[in-house]
């Protein structure tokens, strides 16, 4: 992560994860903790969230309280406009940054920029393999084992989606705060049985350009709820803050 150096790991179970990092470090072991005075106690100039969104509400502020910039990747926590409205309010006041990371979303840069115009549509449809929505709420809607074809089994706005879905379409939560706002941003969700890959399609129109694309994706092998390009987001992020030339400002 070019000039960046990680200084310390906070999880909730420290023995897990240091057996969980065998192959690595001592150092790198030695920097793993479960104690949030110690991990503060390492004076990071900025916190990567990547534990969801319960780990986020209970963490975020403390850590913007601090005057200590967050990287957010359970973007889905801010469909409530309550708790976003007190994050920035702390940021606020320490001087802190909230940084939104893009994760598997393509051409963010352009349609936030493009916002600043009149936008007559946002809309994006994920589609996923069934094993990618088994264990969330999609099981609540449709039964995954026995469709045969490409199902769309929710319709709605951003907020909805992303609050329903926080392990899975965290995008459409970040496209929206990106751009028209959470109950303006159209979400359809989706499962094929017939695809082993992602699929995330967007129809943009502005009054100063259109945009229409497709982007397809890897599933993480560890969480097939997410993209395996999702980490590299945050790769990205990094490079950029500690490097004297920023990509995609």
């Amino acid at each position: 992560m070019g000039e960046a150096q990680l200084v310390s790991l906070l999880c909730r179970d420290k023995t897990k994860h240091i057996a969980l990092s065998e192959g690595q470090s001592e150092h790198f072991k030695s920097i793993i903790t479960d104690d949030i005075d110690d991990f503060f106690a390492a004076k990071p100039d900025i916190v990567i969230e990547a534990a969801g969104q319960p780990s986020l509400k209970h963490y975020g502020e403390m850590v913007l309280a601090k005057g200590i910039d967050l990287l957010v990747s359970s973007i889905g926590l801010f469909t409530d406009d309550q708790i976003l409205g007190e994050f920035i309010n702390t940021a606020d006041q320490s001087g802190a940054k909230i940084l939104l990371s893009t994760g598997a979303l393509p051409a963010v840069d352009w349609m936030s920029a493009a916002s600043l115009s009149e936008v007559n549509t946002i809309a994006i449809t994920q589609t996923k393999p069934v094993a990618s929505w088994k264990n969330t709420p999609a099981e609540e809607f449709v039964d995954l084992n026995s469709i045969e074809d490409s199902t769309c089994f929710f319709e709605g706005t951003a907020r909805e989606s992303a609050n329903l879905f926080p392990k899975s379409s965290n995008i459409s939560a970040m496209l929206a705060l990106a751009t028209i706002g959470l109950d303006q941003t159209k979400v359809k969700l989706v499962a094929d049985p017939t695809s082993d890959i992602m699929n995330t399609y967007i129809d943009f129109d502005s009054t100063v350009g259109k945009l229409q694309v497709n982007w397809q994706g890897v599933p993480s092998i560890a969480n097939p709820s997410t993209s395996a390009d999702v980490p590299l987001a945050i790769v990205k992020c990094i490079r950029n803050l500690s490097s004297s030339i920023n990509y995609g400002a």
